[in-house]
């Protein structure tokens, strides 16, 4: 346990001094890569792009008519 928390005090010192931490965009790389793995095979990578982004902000893309 020593040696897991020599190697990570860099950064809990960080957390410790500036209260910040990098859980959002942790989440948000996992929200990515699920909505990837569901993806997986289209072939349009437009609505792949799609798929990812409405993962993560729950907000849709309005393609404009053609």
């Amino acid at each position: 346990m020593a040696e897991t928390i020599d190697a990570w005090w860099p950064e809990t010192l960080a957390f410790i001094t500036t209260g910040i931490t990098n859980a959002r965009t942790e989440g948000t790389n996992r929200l990515i890569k699920d909505a990837a793995r569901v993806a997986f095979g289209f072939r349009n990578l437009d609505n792949q792009r799609r798929r990812v982004r409405l993962a993560c902000t729950h907000q849709t893309i309005n393609v404009p008519a053609a």
